[in-house]
């Protein structure tokens, strides 16, 4: 997650809202029955619509104050579904004009099947479903770009190690940091990030990351007999080393061995990765510190700026 945007998870929409919104999509009079809310949207507020016309089903994601988040959102998903293998859902309509409801939303297929991270799975099944994952990152990461930065945007940099410093500096530059993390903490992480040039200097190709992959943006179904991955969401596509994208899986879950075995059947990882590691994961600390103010991150930031600057790995 590169971005730091305003956190609007509880707006609410009317069934009244919902049926002006189908009715612009489906060009014609439409028969909202029900409005679900879905947990995960920790950014954005996101709801399951019921409705009397096929496809009958889809979801819908609603954001006040920046329309572009999910303009870019929806090219990412249209993206990822013309030149990738990669399992997202099809776009129905994305508006931020704010003149058919009063939010910018984007309108979505329902994915089949349930959030990873709301269900309990058997270690096998996990390791079945790393594999799986393995194997569409495997493709995903097959795909290079010429330039490091945004794949639908103009945000670009010469190298990996400008465009990356330059978000952890961001992250780090955030009020909310210096609000939450203690003055000594502070210190290590500017000591921390003066390192991240020297350590990221040497990059492959820019290579397409999804750029969000944990539990909470995955879906599975449970179908003859096992579960299957049905589905990537919220993609934030970047060219990016990546080793970015791995760190952070990693973030989320230390327990990876199944799926770096599947992922390095495909591409191995380069010397030193344990090591570069540490900036990915500093980033995305800053990152949740600043948005979320959680407690384990506080602590994370913490220890991760101190083996970075003590040259330790985990």
């Amino acid at each position: 997650m590169f971005d730091l945007i305003e956190l609007q998870p509880d707006l609410n929409l009317t069934i009244a809202q919902a049926e002006r919104l189908l009715h612009t999509w489906l060009a014609g009079p439409t028969v909202c029955s029900k409005i679900q809310p879905l947990e995960g949207g920790l950014v954005n507020s996101v709801f399951r619509l019921e409705f009397d016309l096929p496809p009958h089903r889809a979801v819908v994601k609603l954001h006040g104050s920046d329309g572009d988040t999910l303009a870019t959102e929806a090219r990412a998903l249209e993206y990822l579904a013309t030149e990738t293998d990669c399992p997202v859902p099809s776009v129905y309509l994305q508006d931020s004009s704010t003149r058919i409801i009063p939010y910018a939303f984007l309108l979505m297929e329902e994915v089949p099947g349930v959030c990873l991270e709301s269900i309990h799975l058997e270690p096998a099944e996990r390791v079945d479903i790393d594999v799986q994952l393995a194997d569409i990152l495997g493709e995903l990461h097959s795909h290079r770009g010429s330039k490091w930065g945004g794949v639908i945007t103009d945000d670009t940099a010469a190298t990996w190690a400008d465009y990356f410093g330059t978000r952890l500096a961001e992250a780090r530059n955030h009020p909310a940091i210096a609000e939450r993390l203690e003055p000594n903490i502070l210190g290590q992480v500017d000591e921390a990030i003066d390192l991240t040039e020297q350590a990221l200097r040497c990059s492959e190709t820019p290579t397409l990351v999804h750029g969000d992959v944990w539990d909470g943006n995955l879906m599975v179904r449970r179908e003859d007999g096992r579960w299957r991955l049905t589905g990537l969401l919220d993609p934030n596509l970047h060219f990016a080393d990546v080793e970015f994208e791995l760190a952070y899986l990693e973030v989320f879950d230390t327990s990876r061995e199944a799926f770096f075995a599947a992922y390095t059947k495909h591409r191995m990882l380069r010397p030193g990765y344990e090591r570069r590691r540490l900036f990915y994961w500093l980033h995305t600390a800053l990152v949740h510190v600043a948005l979320f103010g959680d407690e384990f991150f506080c602590r994370f930031t913490a220890r991760t700026a101190e083996r970075i600057v003590r040259q330790e790995t985990p």
